[in-house]
């Protein structure tokens, strides 16, 4: 009758330096111990058999022994870790897997590194849905090593969780464990309490009604028990995702390949999809792993949330998602880093709406929710593929986030940030950044865009540095007519000389198309966060 949460398995990372939380059934009453380094801790189940305990905090370890027992029942958990632990939840960019990933041939020949481990959340949206179908190759403890002499478990991981927890075991010399905790294509709605939803996305409670009003939800259910797209236990059975995920196919590739245009549309495709529901990821994943100790959340969604006219609505939906998910950890200042998304124009059916306003609204999350920092990887997206490759990148600029703003090293961290402009003259804009560390520079060369600086002293050292250029996805308009300018930077500023005199006023743009890759970086090869300003003259 004695079982933990199924999240505490062989092979697991405990988070060091906070009180150890367990919990999972037993017998109605009975007295449930715990103990690891010799530290312990007990309590009784309730009379629905739930038990709960807390244990005091552990120092950092790499093979521990956890024990729980009741009468005797005895759980042993083997080969656990005590260091870091993160979640990083999303949509399909921050499940991207490493076997789809740009550098993976890279990674899987390096020596396996049990240091650093990942859990993938089982995807789930209803009750039940884990006995219609076969679960058994996730909600599985993983570490970055060999299996048989293939890298059977580091393809598993997020490559952006990979990469990230990567660079943070080599600069904290302790484990780091992922908790995977996404599903591709889902709306943020469905990452909030049904409660907070009906407060902040009233559209999305509006749609769900739409949805279902009509529908005989019995057979509805009845149905989603033998959609195979409810089948989410084996991630690389999916013959479309094979086929997109590993590269960049044409539209015309895709139906050639999946032959679409001749197949019947089945009944279950057109109903709402159960993993889109208000709260449904909400209730059957996210409160499957809380409150288990993190350090913080890794967040990278909002490609789902381009509708048109819902967009401005981010704003409040990722506020109401860091208040809900503190409140299940019971942490008000739990630390999320979230990723920004990059220039994007289309990718096989779908467009770019209006990713401007998403990024907006991601930059007004994070400026009103203390202890959430913004990811800056506007020079890491893809212009025909809403899925890019490169997620070294991602994980590099949330790893520089996460030792600046949680680990507190003295390094630069942030993304360069317009904060004000000026016309110094009628043909002069002057734009003043904040984070532009040593200073500014425009990156002419598009390859050296993709060296990474070296994660223990790229943040801290470099020189003041002075360029020129065409700065990607800077537009500037006088007095309504698009104007030609030359640009260059200046420590933490930008100086704009334009071809046409100003009158009246000037509206600067930067980064707010669908499609751009940003070369403008401070000293840490941040890249700069979209803005707009309008200046008018005296």
């Amino acid at each position: 009758m004695l079982k933990a949460a199924e999240i505490f398995q062989n092979n697991m990372v405990i988070q060091r330096d906070k009180p150890v939380i367990l919990w999972g059934q037993a017998s109605p009453e009975a007295k449930v111990c715990a103990r690891i380094q010799e530290k312990s801790g007990e309590t009784n189940a309730g009379s629905d058999g739930y038990w709960k305990l807390s244990l005091p905090s552990l120092k950092a370890s790499r093979q521990e022994t956890l024990v729980i027992s009741s009468g005797e029942e005895v759980l042993a958990f083997e080969n656990i870790a005590v260091g870091e632990v993160w979640v990083a939840g999303g949509q399909s960019n921050m499940e991207f897997h490493m076997r789809y990933e740009k550098h993976r041939k890279e990674e899987f020949a390096l020596p396996p590194n049990p240091n650093l481990r990942f859990f993938d959340v089982p995807e789930v949206s209803y009750d039940g849905q884990k006995d219609d179908f076969d679960y058994s190759p996730m909600g599985v403890w993983r570490m970055a090593g060999e299996k048989d002499g293939e890298y059977l478990s580091l393809e598993y991981f997020s490559a952006v969780g990979y990469y990230f927890q990567k660079e943070l075991e080599q600069d904290l010399h302790v484990p780091v464990g992922i908790i995977g905790c996404n599903w591709g294509g889902t709306p943020s709605c469905a990452w909030i309490s049904r409660e907070t939803v009906e407060k902040t996305g009233d559209p999305w409670i509006q749609d769900y009604k739409d949805q279902t009003r009509d529908i005989d939800m019995d057979h509805y259910w009845k149905m989603q028990r033998s959609n195979p797209m409810n089948g989410r236990g084996t991630p690389f059975s999916d013959p479309f995702g094979e086929f997109v995920l590993a590269g960049t196919p044409s539209p015309e590739e895709v139906n050639e390949k999946m032959g679409f245009g001749s197949q019947e549309v089945p009944e279950y495709f057109t109903m709402i999809h159960s993993e889109s529901m208000p709260g449904a990821l909400y209730e059957h994943m996210v409160k499957t792993i809380a409150p288990f100790d993190i350090r913080g959340v890794l967040w990278y969604q909002g490609e789902s949330d381009d509708v048109p006219g819902r967009q401005t609505l981010y704003k409040d939906m990722l506020l109401g998602l860091m208040k809900d998910w503190r409140g299940l950890w019971g942490e008000e200042s739990l630390p999320f880093l979230i990723v920004q998304l990059p220039g994007w124009d289309h990718w096989l059916d779908l467009v770019n709406h209006d990713y401007a306003a998403i990024r907006r609204c991601q930059q007004q999350a994070v400026d009103a929710s203390p202890n959430s920092w913004l990811c800056s990887i506007s020079d890491a997206g893809q212009k025909d593929d809403i899925h890019p490759k490169d997620k070294k990148t991602v994980g590099h600029r949330l790893a520089l986030l996460a030792r600046g703003h949680v680990y507190g090293e003295a390094i630069l961290c942030d993304a360069p940030k317009g904060i004000s402009a000026s016309l110094t003259n009628t043909r002069n804009i002057e734009i003043t950044f904040e984070n532009a560390g040593n200073g500014l520079n425009i990156q002419t060369d598009p390859e050296g865009q993709k060296e990474l600086p070296k994660a223990s002293d790229a943040a801290k050292a470099g020189k003041t540095i002075e360029s020129s250029g065409k700065i990607e996805g800077l537009e500037v308009m006088a007095d309504g007519v698009p104007t030609e300018f030359d640009a260059k930077v200046m420590k933490d500023k930008v100086v704009l000389v334009l071809k046409t005199p100003v009158k009246e006023q000037a509206v600067i743009r930067f980064a707010q198309g669908k499609w751009y890759k940003v070369n403008l970086y401070n000293s840490a090869h941040i890249p700069a966060v979209p803005f707009e300003f309008t200046i008018h003259c005296v």
